[in-house]
């Protein structure tokens, strides 16, 4: 065997290791790595890569080149390096890694097979921002708030990390099956969304929390429903379609030994959820005067940002 055949050989064995290590990880972003490797998100993808293909249609919008970013609730860390290509001076990947399977695995391998320059912090959830005592141009928070049982609380965080000139971005469900104004909020079953908002409700929580929204999109077009609406039109059921797939993926991902007749008692627990499901991008400015939400001083800390108090 020649000196180049001995190289090329010498070359596939390494990626193949390589290789074995991205698949001994149970991915849910997806990547392609440098030198043909790959990782694949588990389960059912299709739903997945609709809605990150949504997300990244709305931060396409946002200048990155120069800005300090943080990016909230990151698991693999596909929106930290998205943003870090996109020009980012400074990115820092935060989670808690014990709310998820991937206990950052994915995460730290993804950043050293890109040969990333990104901060990472797996010890720190949306309720405990304060420990990073700073503040980043750039705040993303996608794919989170409908897990938490405090959004408000989780908002008043995010508020604290921000500084004048900051955008936040929030993504994740809305529904426009329950009456304008109100949200949901579900503790039995946590493989569903715990919180869900009326684009109204999480709009006016966001200013609650001084964060001013300033634009709200949706992955399928939102239509107003009661009791007295005819059926759901076929763009709002592919929005319910798409949300329930994503459901059962994270359902089965995290026990992935369930059996049918288990995803089947899911399934029926899913019919308490209203109709008119979609995801949300909301895009907001850190807001600081007096706010029409609170007569009393606020909680969180939020006073700071209003003269009145």
């Amino acid at each position: 065997m020649g000196s180049d055949d001995m190289k090329e050989s010498t070359t596939r064995q390494i990626l193949a290791r390589e290789q074995e290590r991205i698949n001994a990880i149970h991915w849910y972003h997806e990547f392609d790595f440098p030198c043909g490797l790959k990782a694949r998100s588990h389960g059912e993808v299709e739903s997945h890569r609709t809605v990150w293909a949504f997300i990244e249609r709305q931060l396409d919008g946002i200048d990155f080149t120069g800005k300090s970013v943080l990016d909230i609730g990151c698991w693999d860390g596909k929106w930290s390096f998205y943003a870090e290509r996109r020009g980012a001076a400074r990115v820092l990947a935060s989670d808690d890694a014990t709310q998820n399977w991937g206990r950052g695995e994915g995460l730290l391998l993804a950043k050293e097979l890109f040969g990333s320059a990104i901060e990472t912090r797996l010890d720190v959830s949306i309720y405990a921002l304060d420990q990073l005592g700073e503040t980043f141009d750039v705040v993303l928070c996608l794919g989170v708030y409908y897990h938490l049982i405090d959004p408000f609380y989780g908002f008043a965080q995010v508020r604290h990390r921000c500084n004048e000139r900051s955008v936040v971005v929030f993504e994740g469900d809305v529904t426009t099956g329950i009456r304008a104004n109100m949200a949901q909020i579900d503790l039995a079953e946590h493989s569903l969304p715990i919180f869900l908002p009326t684009p109204e409700a999480l709009a006016n929580l966001l200013k609650a929390a001084y964060l001013e929204p300033v634009s709200q999109t949706f992955l399928t077009p939102v239509v107003d429903l009661d009791h007295n609406r005819p059926p759901l039109p076929s763009n709002i059921n592919r929005a319910v379609t798409i949300c329930r797939d994503l459901f059962k993926a994270a359902y089965r991902k995290s026990m992935p030994q369930t059996s049918l007749a288990a995803v089947s008692d899911l399934d029926n627990k899913r019919a308490r959820l209203p109709p008119g499901i979609t995801r949300a991008v909301t895009i907001c400015r850190p807001y600081h005067g007096a706010n029409e939400t609170h007569f009393y001083r606020p909680p969180f800390g939020l006073a700071a940002y209003d003269p009145r108090f």
